[in-house]
């Protein structure tokens, strides 16, 4: 608080007000991102004539000098800003170092460093994701033919296979990706150039610092330069549906790999033990990665009510949003990583699968479906007949699968007054063809989920070349910054 304190105001500020004031305990987030912003700065500087060449020379070799050195933010410093522009002055001295600031503020530069930080993030998390999605179908790819039940309402509903069940988390996710995507769009934009709110009457080419930076474009006006979030609340937002996916998966691999269940074993290292109870192998990562999703969806809790009162254009309130958007992105990230690494080290107990699809009555909607077929039954009559099956079954214990053929086919016959064929029925109550004859598209016949597989294997590949290219835009604008720093 040193710089800034010299002239309007007189005295230091109180330990207390100052902790409550500065943001130096999240700045290091974007450490480098604001040296990198004034390095393109000086360079826009230098090329308005507003600078020196051996002032642009200083300047930028103090500025390459503290990046990735800076590691703490004194409690006595108001912002990382600061910092960096008292230690370059340090350096070069306040004739110099004292024009760093010119026609700029501290508001654009923070919403452009903010900006700058969290598209890494995104990038980081998108190729987190395309590594998860690689993961389910790799994983889906060895299962295609392994039935299972499908759940509604987490009753038996209808035989599918682990391939077409984990093709459907791979598609939430698949969206997932989509939204990050088109979020790093309008993320990607800057504000730099827009100064404290209403622009400055330095001959500051906007355009060309976005370009340095690494942006798409500008968020071109000036007071919505500085005062918008909704940035971070669309990233916080689409990260929140992300975890709010990874949940939902997560909360399965918990009840799955339960012992009334036993459709997953999971692998040692995503377990733990109890302290007294010598047998447990409890879910632990799973239930922790349900537990981030609500830290997720705090985060995007508390920086919309920070947000929602706020009156254009900056106002320091702002500065609480940022921790939260950085808590989300960091617990995204470390969540991604964890679940990608369960996913491929878990097996599908395929016995166990097989044996509770045998047992269950999912195979009843395809014997209603027969009775259409081949006795000419109104749905709803072959609905109703199959379903008083069911009930007498129950009672026995028995499942259609079970049943004998023959016994069903008089069953049928007294519920409906159809005769259908033994043949028929032993197909229409086996598992194994009622998923075969589910060939639809994005159903689970396992030509049709092959299909699926391949498809999506082409499109992720495609993803991370996409991605790619981003980290390349980005690499080659910081090239372009320095040799134009270079430059005579």
């Amino acid at each position: 608080m040193k710089i800034t304190r010299g002239g309007r105001l007189f005295g230091d500020l109180t330990e207390d007000v100052a902790k409550l004031t500065s943001s130096s305990e999240h700045d290091l987030y974007i450490a480098n991102a604001v040296i990198e912003i004034n390095l393109a700065y000086v360079a826009v500087l230098s090329k308005s004539g507003l600078i020196s060449m051996e002032e642009e020379r200083l300047l930028s070799g103090a500025l390459e000098g503290l990046l990735g050195k800076i590691k703490s933010v004194p409690p006595d410093m108001e912002d990382i800003h600061m910092v960096i522009e008292e230690e370059v002055t340090r350096k070069v001295g306040h004739e110099v170092g004292g024009k760093l600031h010119t026609g700029k503020s501290r508001n654009d530069q923070v919403a452009t460093a903010l900006r700058m930080r969290l598209r890494e993030f995104l990038i980081e998390i998108s190729e987190e994701l395309v590594d998860l999605q690689e993961v389910l179908l790799e994983k889906a790819s060895s299962n295609t033919k392994v039935v299972m039940p499908g759940f509604t309402h987490l009753q038996h509903a209808q035989p599918v296979t682990v391939a077409h069940y984990l093709l459907a988390h791979h598609d939430a996710f698949a969206r997932d990706l989509e939204r990050i995507s088109s979020c790093y769009s309008r993320v990607n934009r800057s504000p730099m150039g827009s100064a404290a709110l209403a622009g400055t009457g330095f001959k500051i080419d906007r355009r060309l610092l976005a370009g340095f930076l690494g942006f798409d474009g500008l968020v071109e006006n000036t007071m919505d330069a500085v005062a918008s979030r909704d940035f971070a609340l669309e990233a916080v937002s689409s990260l929140s549906i992300l975890m709010l996916n990874a949940s939902r998966l997560a909360e399965e691999v918990v009840i799955w790999s339960s012992y009334e269940y036993g459709y997953i074993d999971l692998p040692d290292d995503h377990s733990s033990t109890s302290s007294i109870m010598p047998q447990k192998k409890n879910p632990v990562t799973s239930e922790i990665l349900r537990a981030k999703s609500g830290d997720v969806f705090g985060a995007l809790t508390s920086m919309a009510i920070i947000m929602k009162g706020l009156p254009l254009a900056y106002n320091l309130d702002m500065q609480e949003v940022t921790p939260h958007m950085w808590r989300a992105c960091g617990g995204t990230s470390l969540s991604l990583r964890v679940l990608t690494d369960l996913v491929r080290k878990m097996k599908f107990n395929e016995k166990r699968l097989g044996e509770a699809v045998r047992k269950d009555f999912s195979v009843a909607t395809e014997l209603a479906d027969l009775l259409v077929r081949e006795g000419g039954l109104p749905f709803r009559k072959a609905h109703n007949a199959v379903g008083a099956i069911v009930r007498k079954l129950s009672r026995s214990s028995t499942s259609l699968t079970e049943e004998k053929p023959e016994a069903l086919s008089k069953m049928i016959l007294e519920e409906s007054g159809v005769k259908v064929k033994a043949s028929s029925i032993k197909r229409a109550v086996e598992p194994v063809s009622n998923v075969n004859i589910r060939a639809t598209i994005g159903g689970p016949s396992p030509g049709e989920v092959v299909r699926m597989i391949t498809e999506r294997k082409i499109s992720l590949s495609q993803s991370r070349r996409d991605i790619q290219k981003r980290v390349a835009a980005l690499d080659a604008s910081g090239k372009s910054m320095r040799q134009a720093l270079k430059a005579p």
